[in-house]
């Protein structure tokens, strides 16, 4: 099986270093600093799955995409904002009989993907521990909650069962906990119901896991905003294992938390980063699916609005500081001319 990973960031380059080190016919793709480093000198992975040393991986920058062979199984593991443009990007290098399956957090990546290769082509998976890329060539293993879950798009229109059930079990056996569920959706609301609350406050108030859920008033919050995500899954049909939100709940603060508790959210490290969030495939899709069916998404709405304003402050702070940096250099490529005497 030959296994495409398209977006080397955390999540991927820790996909693909274990299935590289276990002995997976595997190329990484993606572009910048940190895949050029893995080109040239390979990649370490460290943290709470131990430290590896990873030589020779192969990767390819989109500009060498036609210079390559067909992939069996591509994960996507990209910021669910570059969804469509990544998968436009990488569907050529699929195998027609192949499948595309989203490691990516927040709904509605499976619909973009499977509006490019089919849905019979397209899967996803529940990804729920944590990595960040602390310097070109190295990623660091932070936390883990529970194990990776991959299944279909679509049931109904499943033909590449065996290659998703092939894919967890080298995943598995690469030393990422994983396995295949025939209804993916469940595992996939169930982290919308971990990372509503957690990405957006811990962006807002510059905590961790453990932080927040040492302030009463955040709770309160927290508890709101998973209680809408749930009603809104509820009246959707998702089919989820717990009858109440309050279930979930006593399952997030007695043992999704504390087992991340030290963990800080991607989307505090992208505002630190000066970087756009992910907040609309987040909270923003429980707002969109609430408004489609009818059910009240007031807090979660509340909170895409206040995380959309820190963003576009960051943004353009993040601009300003780019054309200061522009315009010194022009300054110091045209010379400097003393004052008239």
């Amino acid at each position: 099986m030959k296994i495409l990973i398209a977006g080397t960031g955390a999540i991927g380059s820790v996909i693909g270093g274990f299935l590289y080190k276990s002995g997976c016919d595997v190329t990484l793709a993606g572009r910048g600093k940190h895949i050029r480093h893995i080109s040239s000198y390979g990649m370490t992975i460290k943290g709470i799955w131990g430290e590896y040393s990873l030589k020779n991986i192969k990767t390819i920058e989109p500009h060498y995409l036609n210079s390559h062979d067909k992939f069996d199984v591509m994960i996507l593991s990209v910021k669910s904002y570059d969804t469509l443009n990544t998968i436009t990007m990488y569907a050529p290098l699929l195998k027609n009989d192949g499948i595309c399956v989203s490691f990516q957090n927040g709904l509605g990546n499976m619909e973009l993907i499977a509006s490019v290769v089919g849905i019979e082509r397209t899967g996803g998976a529940r990804v729920i521990f944590g990595a960040e890329v602390v310097e070109p060539g190295i990623v660091n293993v932070t936390v883990y909650a529970d194990q990776i879950v991959i299944g279909p798009f679509n049931v109904e229109h499943n033909t590449n069962r065996d290659k998703l059930i092939k894919l967890s079990e080298i995943i598995n056996q690469s030393g990422i906990p994983a396995y295949y569920a025939d209804d993916v959706y469940p595992h996939l609301w169930a982290k919308m119901f971990y990372n509503c609350p957690l990405n957006p406050l811990g962006a807002m108030f510059r905590m961790s896991y453990g932080e927040l859920v040492k302030n009463n008033e955040i709770v309160l919050i927290m508890n709101d905003i998973v209680r809408e995500a749930f009603n809104v899954a509820k009246a959707k049909g998702v089919s989820l294992p717990w009858a109440t939100y309050q279930e979930f709940l006593e399952l997030f603060y007695t043992v999704l938390v504390p087992s991340t508790a030290g963990h800080k959210a991607s989307m505090f490290q992208d505002i630190e980063k000066g970087k756009k969030t992910e907040v609309d495939a987040l909270n923003g899709a429980i707002v969109k699916y609430g408004r489609d069916i009818g059910v009240s998404t007031d807090v979660n709405c509340t909170i895409v609005h206040i995380i959309k304003a820190i963003e576009n402050e960051v943004l353009n702070q993040e601009m300003d500081l780019q054309n200061r940096e522009r315009t010194s250099l022009n300054v110091l490529k045209g010379g400097f001319t003393p004052p008239n005497k």
